[in-house]
Formats: C-alpha cells, structure tokens, sequence
C-alpha cells in the first residue's frame, strides 16, 4: 500500500516508518526539503502552496496525520495555546484540501488526538465517554470536530488516535525523565494517585498496523491496559534505574511553577483501551515493568 505521514519526522513518526516501509511505500509530508530516502520512504516539503505537495497524495491508500505543536516544549501563554491548537486544525485543512484538489479519497485516514480529551477522573473512563474542560481537552474536542468536519467525506474510514504518554528513551516525557532520576531527583507529584496513561512507543506503531487490518472507526484509546498512578510509575522507573525515588512534590509547587502547564502531571487519566481489547488486539508491552526494562536495558 501507499501510506502518507503528515508529521512523520519526530521519533514516534521514525518508529511507525522503521515498521510499515518493511511492506509499504511511505510517504513523509515535513517541513525539510523533499529527498528520497530509500527505495520505500520519500520525504516531501510540506510547503504552504499544496501544489506543490499533494500530487504526492495520488493513489494514497491511507493518511496518517501526526501533525501538532508540541504541548510541553513551551509555557502556555496566550499566544502558545492559540500555536498548539492552529498547528492541528491547519494541517487537517491543508490535508483536506489537497485531497479534494486531487480528487482523491483513501481507503483510511487516521488523524491523532490525545487522551487528554478526557476529564480528569479516578474512575476509569473509556471511547464513549465525554470531553473533560480544561485546555488540553478543548482542543481535542475541536481537533476532533475539524478532522470528522473535513475528512469523514472523504475516507471510508476515519480513526481518531486517542493516543496516550509514548514512552520512549529517547524522547517525550521518559526521555526527561531519566536524569533526574539518575541524580535522586525524580519526584512523587501531588498525591501520587494520579493514573499516567502511558504506552510503549512499539505498541503505537502496531496499533495503527492492526487498525489498517482492521474495519474500525471512531476514537481509539492507545493506552496500556495496566496504567499505573503517578506514584507507581515514579517508583518502577526508580527501580529499573537502579536508584531510589524519596522526594514528593506538592500539587500547588506544581501549579506555581507550570500555572495551566500543571494539568499534563496533575490531570487524572484512569484511561481503558477498551476498542482495541474488545477488537482483540493484544498488547506487546502491558506492564510498566516489562516496557520500561525493554527502554532502558
């Protein structure tokens, strides 16, 4: 098959690449200059004029847009939040565009959210449960609503990707992670019961394989099934390090120090997968222990 990435360049977009050029042609839609990579992967300038870009969209078979600023590189001011939200709902509409420009509809388009769509909550929550308030779960609902706005027309089959903490030892939040807590610095946050939605970098990648096999539509979880609380999380992580985790930070420190920020440590994600288990997709990495060994051996 013919497989677009929109965002494809970061180290989740490398991963899904490294796994689907095994069997597809990949193309990657990104911010650099258009090469060719290997006989499976081709980069295209994902310029402004989609002229110049979307003939590369011809007889895709499937788009896969991981576009979106990222949420923890900078502090949420005024103007961040308004980057974080544009960054998503442009790309969808470039995307669109193009596709209607060509006259083309894939069989598959599968557009990322995050599981910040939900509102914080100790009860677990699943795919038909509401939105939480807050900004992260704003701007997923509206992520969402522009994608079923533009794409549903023009897919067979549209899979919004829920998708949780990647963990990955080279990036995202396990990445920064790891230092501190080599130093003794890694820390308990608030109350510690506060679940982490986390995945293993590998389980994304085969999710969005098992999805193209698969007729499923709709919002999908990518969580493990076995989340753990932030304290759990802070003490296997400290073990598989070989260290020992004593420090806990309060929640208000937290909220002085990150203002809104403090909503991705704070928020209480008891996230299920429950599409993907009752799908029968079986997890490669289900326990923290085991995901966290294979990362950091």
């Amino acid at each position: 098959m013919k497989i677009v990435i929109a965002g494809g360049t970061g180290n989740l977009g490398k991963n899904l690449i490294g796994v689907l050029s095994k069997s597809h042609d990949i193309i990657v839609l990104t911010r650099k200059k258009t090469e060719t990579l290997s006989k499976k992967v081709k980069l295209v300038n994902y310029s402004q004029d989609i002229k110049n870009w979307c003939n590369y969209l011809k007889d895709s078979d499937v788009i896969i847009n991981l576009v979106g600023e990222s949420i923890a590189n900078k502090r949420w001011t005024k103007k961040q939040k308004q980057i974080i939200l544009s960054s998503r709902l442009n790309a969808i509409q470039k995307i669109s565009d193009s596709l209607k420009f060509i006259k083309h509809k894939p069989k598959i388009i599968m557009n990322a959210s995050a599981v910040g769509y939900y509102k914080s909550s100790s009860t677990q929550v699943d795919e038909s449960d509401g939105p939480g308030d807050d900004f992260l779960s704003n701007v997923c609902v509206k992520w969402e609503e522009k994608a079923n706005e533009k794409f549903s027309s023009q897919t067979s089959q549209l899979i919004l990707l829920r998708i949780g903490i990647v963990l990955d030892s080279n990036s995202g939040m396990l990445s920064k992670l790891i230092l501190p807590f080599k130093l003794f610095l890694g820390a308990i946050i608030g109350n510690g019961k506060q679940f982490i939605p986390w995945i293993h970098i590998n389980d994304v990648s085969r999710i969005i394989c098992y999805l193209m096999k698969n007729k499923i539509q709709g919002p999908v979880n990518l969580v493990s099934p076995k989340i753990d609380d932030n304290e759990n999380f802070s003490r296997k992580l400290a073990k598989a390090l070989n260290v020992f985790v004593f420090l806990k930070v309060p929640s208000f420190v937290i909220k002085l120090l990150l203002g809104q920020m403090s909503t991705m440590l704070l928020k209480n994600s008891n996230i299920n997968p429950k599409t993907l288990l009752d799908s029968g997709y079986k997890f490669e990495f289900e326990n923290l222990d085991d995901a966290l060994n294979d990362l950091l051996s």
